[in-house]
């Protein structure tokens, strides 16, 4: 079963990324070794899934990878060129003697690019099949997942076939010395005969490059792989979590459950409210992956979907404003959880748009109504104190909250998440800070 998300939410959280000096998490979570293996890739982090088996089982190959002594080792510039060669599209070399002859003598008169491309690819290709092989031997000792082993055993089968095992011990890995006769055999077999056999094996292959670039994650970033709540009352453990994006993240932790399902959380600007609400969608989107995500431990209930509004822009193309935008996209909100209540919605700063009257009354409105729903989790964010204020007494609110410390009037941020409600306001603090008003009566004085 799929896992909605929609582009506003896929742009919140910085997934991909068209610019490439711009950070993305794909980007971030790309370690893989071989081409293949980053189409892969991309392929997985495009799929997100509510389909625990599948999820669990995902998360048994990454485990089963971890627990391997030996990886396997990759080589970009070996399977690049073997994927031009099988890409070739020189008709497959004939497999007998006469025609393997001719074509020697012929690329020795003059020499073809396309025999050389041939020749060099054979080389490579069995390269490839030997040291996986070797892998595959070692692997399958180890009790892989059902899904591994059988790609394992899939790949070996192919390998110790009679037809190809009488010729690939043969084969040097000095184009020297291989032989017309291997050349126009091999071609024949990994072209024509067997050729969707060879695929799904590098398919395999790939994917174990895509298993390996997780356990680097786990191993090098101390990220953890989700783990999946159950039972009528299921709760949102985060443990030590953090942006991946961020060179010196600091880690927070939060828990929610079915009683108490929104996190409502208030702080001064650029106190990290925003980052934490982007971490918690990383969190929920990734866990529905199966892959490992940024945090000490991740606990949370199988979901349907991931709705998140941090940053959000005008609509000019439709003529309407900001406010006119942000209630559209409250509203859609609205009808995704009427559709399925099973979601994480991500607010942060309502109605920024609009008067502060307007902004508390609707943010009011929204968060006491979203408090009573049971089945999804909110996390929402303010900068209207008066509505946190205003839902203190709320036992199904989480309140939540990141504070500063002025120092010689600067403030000064831990990006700690804390209990409780700030009642710090320093807007007009850094405004003073930035000397704007000292400016524009400098502006004033001179017009006069």
């Amino acid at each position: 079963m799929s896992f909605r998300i929609d582009k506003q939410t896929e742009r919140d959280i910085e997934l991909f990324s068209k610019n490439e000096g711009i950070p993305s998490l794909f980007g971030f979570y790309n370690r893989t070794k071989t081409f293949g293996g980053q189409e892969l890739l991309y392929k997985v982090i495009r799929t997100p899934f509510s389909d625990k088996a599948f999820l669990e089982n995902r998360i048994a190959e990454i485990n089963y990878v971890l627990s391997l002594e030996n990886s396997l080792k990759l080589n970009k510039r070996q399977f690049d060129f073997v994927e031009y060669y099988l890409m070739n599209r020189h008709i497959p070399l004939r497999n007998n003697i006469i025609d393997a002859a001719r074509d020697s003598i012929a690329n020795k008169l003059k020499s073809s690019n396309d025999y050389y491309v041939i020749r060099e690819g054979i080389i490579n290709l069995v390269g490839i099949l030997n040291d996986f092989s070797k892998y595959c031997e070692n692997s399958l000792g180890s009790n892989p997942p059902k899904s591994l082993e059988n790609a394992l055993n899939y790949a070996l089968d192919f390998v110790n076939d009679k037809a190809i095992s009488e010729i690939l011990p043969k084969i040097s890995q000095d184009s020297r010395k291989i032989k017309p006769r291997q050349i126009n055999q091999l071609d024949n077999i990994f072209r024509a005969k067997r050729a969707k056999e060879v695929r799904t094996i590098l398919s395999t292959i790939y994917n174990i490059d895509v298993l390996q670039s997780h356990c680097e994650l786990i191993r090098k970033d101390k990220f953890c792989l989700p783990e999946y709540s159950d039972g009528e009352k299921p709760g949102f453990q985060a443990i030590e979590c953090k942006h991946p994006l961020l060179n010196n993240p600091v880690t927070n932790s939060f828990e929610l459950d079915n009683d108490r399902s929104l996190c409502f959380i208030t702080g001064p600007n650029m106190s990290g409210k925003s980052t934490f609400l982007k971490t918690v969608g990383i969190l929920t989107y990734f866990a529905h992956l199966g892959i490992p995500v940024p945090a000490r431990k991740l606990k949370l209930p199988i979901l349907s979907g991931l709705f998140t509004t941090i940053n959000l822009s005008d609509s000019l193309s439709q003529g309407f404003s900001h406010f006119m935008t942000e209630v559209n996209r409250v509203k859609e909100i609205s009808l995704v959880i009427q559709d399925n209540s099973s979601v994480v919605i991500i607010l942060d700063e309502l109605f920024r748009g609009t008067n502060v009257k307007d902004a508390f009354e609707g943010t009011l409105m929204v968060v006491r109504s979203l408090s009573k729903i049971r089945g999804a989790f909110f996390f929402i964010s303010t900068h209207i104190l008066e509505v946190a204020e205003n839902l203190s007494n709320s036992i199904s609110i989480d309140f939540r909250c990141f504070e500063s410390i002025l120092n010689n009037d600067k403030p000064i941020y831990d990006y700690r998440l804390k209990h409780g409600i700030t009642s710090e306001r320093v807007g007009m603090q850094i405004i003073r800070n930035e000397k704007i008003e000292e400016i524009l009566n400098e502006i004033i004085k001179i017009q006069k």
